[in-house]
């Protein structure tokens, strides 16, 4: 367990992100002496803001001040939930990037949707934890790099997102639904980890041999000294099932066969089918070994094995409707051979797909 990776110097850090600001703008100012028509850099404000968020943290002001700049500033802490986590968009952006490719969507259409689709799965990850969580408050949403990302949450927030941009672009979700789901299943995987050096989403206790304890202070240790009776002065956890290594080799082996579906399909949608069955069953069975408090029920279930279920039904009787459209229309049934062009906001593919507004008659 280790929730801070390391401590960055916090105003070495502020100037540097200054420096940084001033040496884009200059550099964009050369380029524009010798071609007026260059465009600016958006860098130097993101630097900038930055800066300025970070010396608010800090000092309590806005505007930086001498005052404030004498004062000792806290060292800015680097979580290991937070980094698995941007780990996790960077590896998923390349591999929806490629898979896109492959099934002829075009990559700034691509990049838009997976960015809609990531910033509302983080939204909707956190909201479900805030329904699901006894004692947080809602200035504790925005605080993602401690950790406290529900799965299904995400799930559900990246889907609705993406379902309504494919709409407003003319992409069909069933094919932009086969490119994502691999990443999305990988990112599960990898945010995991940063779980495990938190400490949070811990199991059950247990005599396995792969069971693993956590030290004083993490979360597991907390729950077993207050309901377990486990001594103050204990250094260490009792023994729990590593549900975070589970659910990490849950998405290692969903990535796996997703990829695997993708060689070997023969209807869209079967790639998405493949992580709403196979996540829906698998995470519903590490919940019964579960034992952290931040999850929520619907009756006698966890709320993730409420919506895994849920999910494993619709996603049943999609396959189905598919598997039926594929028999009536098996070439119109492979949308990855239908390359969809870029759209500049989906006006044209709108058009092409029936998808845009009718003219009001006069």
């Amino acid at each position: 367990m280790r929730p801070i990776l390391l401590n960055i110097p916090a105003k070495p850090l502020f100037f540097a992100a200054l420096i940084l600001a001033v040496v884009f703008l200059v550099r964009d100012l050369l380029r524009r002496r010798n071609d007026k028509t260059a465009p600016w850099s958006s860098t130097p404000i993101y630097l900038l803001v930055g800066a300025g968020i970070l010396n608010y943290f800090k000092t309590d002001h806005v505007i930086p001040s001498a005052a404030g700049l004498a004062q000792t500033w806290t060292p800015v802490p680097i979580y290991a939930y937070g980094v698995m986590l941007g780990t996790s968009l960077v590896v998923g952006w390349f591999i929806a990037m490629t898979l896109a490719k492959h099934d002829g969507i075009d990559q700034q259409e691509a990049g838009s949707l997976y960015m809609w689709g990531a910033i509302w799965s983080i939204i909707g990850s956190r909201l479900l934890w805030y329904f699901t969580t006894p004692g947080v408050s809602i200035a504790d949403i925005p605080m993602i790099n401690q950790g406290g990302l529900v799965a299904y949450g995400g799930m559900i927030g990246g889907t609705l997102a993406t379902w309504y941009c494919c709409r407003k672009r003319g992409i069909p979700l069933l094919q932009w639904a086969d490119v994502a789901a691999p990443s999305v299943v990988l990112g599960t995987g990898i945010t995991r980890v940063g779980c495990l050096l938190f400490g949070c989403d811990f199991g059950a206790r247990s005599s396995l041999p792969w069971a693993i304890t956590f030290p004083k202070g993490s979360p597991a240790w907390n729950h077993h000294v207050r309901d377990f009776g486990l001594a103050q002065d204990a250094l260490r956890s009792l023994p729990v099932h590593p549900t975070q290594v589970y659910e990490s080799l849950v998405g290692l082996f969903l990535f796996a066969l997703l990829m695997l579906i993708r060689k070997y399909r023969t209807f869209s949608g079967q790639v998405f089918l493949g992580w709403v069955l196979g996540y829906g069953i698998l995470r519903p069975l590490i919940e019964i070994v579960r034992d952290d408090d931040q999850r929520g029920n619907v009756g006698p279930l966890s709320t993730s094995q409420f919506i895994g279920i849920a999910s494993v039904v619709l996603g049943l009787a999609l396959f189905v409707s598919l598997l039926r459209k594929y028999r009536r229309d098996p070439e119109g049934s492979r949308l990855w051979l239908r390359p969809v062009p870029a759209t500049a906001g989906g006006g044209h593919a709108k058009a092409e797909h029936g998808g845009g507004k009718r003219r009001k008659r006069r």
